[in-house]
């Protein structure tokens, strides 16, 4: 009996060496050319493999490993597995269970790949159940994107029945499913960096919308960033031209940490609020930011101006101290972005010592322009100083303009002392007060 126990020990042992071992004792090495050649004439681009290999535990599967697809190796797979589906080999269309792809890099011209392959005759139709990518990288000039995974459910035709996408770090997962006639997206992010444009972090945003034929229409778009939040709309479509619009609310947005994302010096200080409609179109996703329109009113609370101290409008023309500043209350205006070009109306600003109000233009090159008024609170307006605003964003200047300096001439000859500031009054007027009230 304990003989026999042995020896079935030991065959099960040998089974499963053997087994163990299918994998290198099935010699699929001089497929490799006759494989690479087959996918290069399907996809019109040279398709390179290093190894291949039968395993049969724990399913049975061959896997590739090392492969390039392009002339400039545009796609390189770390390793692949095929995994047939076993009774649709004996019978019935082909079926592939799953193909599972890691460390995939993919370059951004590789989406010109599908253009460019041959039209040849349809053979017979593989399905393929699932496609699961593991560690993908996606390397594009003008995107910065994390390490992510996909996960793809096919039907008939390869038609896609569910799509997941999660970042390596689970900051971003999308889930993509289609819904009658469109298909609905559904986004969710954890400190997440935006990947292209401004790199500002979420701590938290939820999109959810639509996607049907080249548009996506994402109707409700929820997030909270740098201690405030956002309530807006976004739609976007692709064809001849991308166009891309929406809405945006900002509520108790911290100013600071936005301008250190930016890249910026942290010049103003305060809580953002704003209510904002923007449109952009290009012929490429690079060029929308160059034609981007945005319009609508914001207000800062709290906060502080660091460079220039307004309540010393009627020194404006000496030297500026280090450490000027102007702590406000209130600032609040209306911004016109045109690509580059920005534009501050209707603006004023109130603190315990000034009201100022007036219109300022930033050029592409950081360039100032505009007037303000500056009055000293409490006098409704009446002793004030009008400025011309010069200088650059980094380095900003302020002069007393030629309606102040006539008017506090003719001030001075009327009146010594309390005329000159009557006249400063009088040069506001000639030059047209605000509206800041």
């Amino acid at each position: 009996m304990g003989k026999a126990l042995r020896r079935a020990l030991v065959s099960v042992a040998a089974a499963v060496t053997v087994v163990i071992a299918a994998p290198f004792l099935i010699p699929l090495s001089p497929f490799i050319p006759e494989l690479t050649l087959f996918a290069s004439e399907k996809l019109g681009q040279p398709v390179t493999l290093e190894e291949l290999t039968l395993h049969l535990v724990p399913t049975p599967r061959i896997v590739g490993r090392h492969i390039t697809v392009g002339r400039h190796q545009q796609v390189m797979i770390g390793e692949l597995e095929i995994e047939p589906d076993l009774a649709s080999l004996v019978s019935g269309p082909r079926k592939i269970r799953l193909i599972r792809a890691s460390r995939v890099a993919i370059d951004e011209t590789a989406f010109s790949i599908p253009r460019g392959m041959p039209k040849g005759r349809p053979g017979e139709p593989v399905l393929v159940r699932r496609l699961i990518l593991t560690a993908v990288k996606f390397n594009h000039s003008k995107l910065d994107l994390p390490l992510f995974d996909v996960d793809l459910q096919l039907g008939e035709g390869l038609r896609m029945r569910e799509a997941r996408l999660e970042t390596s770090d689970g900051s971003l997962k999308v889930l993509v499913r289609p819904e009658g006639d469109a298909t609905a997206v559904q986004l969710n992010a954890t400190r997440w960096t935006l990947p292209a444009g401004a790199p500002l972090i979420f701590d938290a945003l939820d999109a959810r919308g639509t996607l049907k034929g080249q548009s996506l229409d994402l109707a409700k778009i929820e997030g909270a960033l740098y201690g405030g939040k956002l309530v807006g709309s976004a739609q976007a479509e692709w064809g001849k031209q991308w166009l891309l619009s929406g809405k945006a609310q900002l509520a108790g947005v911290d100013l600071v940490p936005v301008q250190k994302a930016l890249g910026k010096p942290a010049k103003l200080s305060g809580r953002l609020r704003a209510d904002a409609a923007f449109s952009t179109r290009a012929k490429t996703p690079a060029e929308l930011r160059d034609g981007l329109v945005l319009d609508g009113p914001f207000e800062v609370l709290g906060g502080v101006y660091q460079g220039v101290d307004l309540a010393r409008a009627g020194e404006l023309a000496g030297e500026r101290r280090a450490g000027d500043a102007t702590t406000f209350e209130e600032l609040r205006g209306r911004l016109e972005l045109r690509g580059a070009q920005v534009k501050l109306n209707q603006l004023c600003m109130r603190s315990p010592k000034i009201v100022a109000g007036g219109n300022v233009a930033i050029a592409a090159d950081k360039t100032l322009s505009g007037k303000l008024d500056i009055s000293v609170a409490q006098t409704g307006g009446f002793v004030g100083v009008p400025v011309a605003l010069g200088g650059t964003t980094d380095e900003p200047s302020l002069r007393p303009s030629k309606g102040y300096l006539i008017g506090a001439a003719i001030g001075t000859m009327l009146m010594p002392v309390i005329g000159t500031s009557i006249g400063s009054s009088l040069g506001g007027r000639i030059e047209g007060t605000s509206d800041c009230k």
